[in-house]
């Protein structure tokens, strides 16, 4: 009996023993790695992806777009088989940062408004890092060049959307046909409960950017090498990966492990991608597959437009006030512009 429960609890028991160790034998590393990952959280996630997961929450619960979902149907359905709602899951998946766009298909999916392939299919292509981080953060910050940021951008974006077109040899045949029934919540009602819903949220990936910044600190105080400090660190956090491989390694490189996204990342879509009943093993196949196809369009696109980057940039560690305040405050704008249209649009109809 004793046997058959560690067998199958081997991993949580090895995970408890490992974590005790580094607690115990390495305070002063979990210690620096946690105040890092605050500041990433300070700087970084919280001013650039908060607004991004209220506004798209906002356009779920509200429904103000559905005109322009309908519009598009045909064109979201021709290349992914999808109905005309994921329009808005699409297009944040591709720019609002990593967990937005599966937050949205778990909405869409807990609604009702998609079927479970549907949502399974959206959750292995609506998953990349916003134009913030990218562009800015990786490719001023680290790279030194804002064409290197814009390269690695479209070629994720480009690969995204491919894998996209892949999927939807994988539908199951089923749908959800489209009504004229509104889903839309009141204006002052969405906002609000998108705030709310959303706090928790943050608070989630927030947690886990710490624990995995704790993990990778812990790892390079062991002293095991560059090259095997390095390998860790882009597998487990993307955010350090990028800024410890940018100072020595190709930008083809650098596109595939953003394309991959890191473990942190998994972890903090893992919830959402649990809801649609995806596995887990499927949807990191689809990160490897994703990160490889983005390096081979980022490599294609620099063969046709070769670039020069600077890569002894200081800063490199991801920490950057200056890198989401653009994004952050055109977020705003957006939310603002979406919901006077939409009270607008509301009291006509009354």
């Amino acid at each position: 009996m004793f046997k058959t429960i560690l067998r199958r609890n081997l991993l949580s028991f090895m995970g408890i023993f490992v974590s005790c160790y580094l607690l115990f034998s390495m305070p002063h590393a979990v210690s620096s790695g946690i105040t890092s990952g605050l500041q990433i959280c300070f700087y970084t996630i919280l001013p650039s992806l908060f607004p991004f997961m209220v506004l798209s929450s906002y356009i779920i619960k509200s429904d103000v777009l559905s005109p322009i979902y309908k519009a598009l149907a045909p064109i979201t359905k021709f290349l992914f088989r999808q109905n005309d709602c994921s329009v808005s899951v699409i297009f944040m998946g591709l720019i609002g940062g990593f967990p937005v766009g599966t937050k949205m298909t778990a909405m869409l999916y807990e609604n009702g408004r998609i079927t479970k392939n549907q949502a399974q299919r959206l959750c292995m292509f609506c998953v990349n890092g916003g134009p913030a981080f990218i562009i800015t953060a990786v490719g001023v910050g680290m790279l030194g060049s804002s064409k290197a940021g814009v390269f690695m951008f479209i070629s994720l974006c480009l690969s995204s959307i491919i894998l996209g077109i892949i999927s939807r040899f994988f539908d199951d045949g089923n749908e959800i046909k489209s009504s004229n029934k509104t889903y839309g919540q009141s204006p002052l009602l969405a906002l609000s409960s998108s705030v709310s819903d959303n706090v928790n949220s943050i608070l989630g990936v927030c947690a886990w950017v710490i624990l995995f910044s704790a993990i990778t600190e812990c790892i390079r105080q062991m002293n095991l090498g560059d090259n095997v400090y390095t390998a860790f660190v882009s597998f487990l956090e993307v955010t350090k990966g990028c800024s410890q491989i940018a100072k020595n390694t190709t930008l083809p490189i650098i596109t595939a492990i953003i394309g991959f996204g890191g473990f942190c990342v998994h972890c903090q879509v893992y919830s959402f991608i649990r809801a649609t009943g995806l596995k887990y093993i499927r949807f990191f196949t689809g990160r490897v597959i994703n990160g490889a196809l983005s390096a081979l369009i980022c490599y294609l696109l620099l063969m046709v437009f070769p670039i020069d980057i600077a890569t002894s940039m200081q800063n490199v560690s991801g920490v950057m006030p200056f890198s989401v305040s653009v994004p952050a405050f055109f977020t705003v704008i957006v939310m603002c512009i979406i919901m006077i249209f939409d009270i607008d649009r509301r009291q006509k109809i009354c």
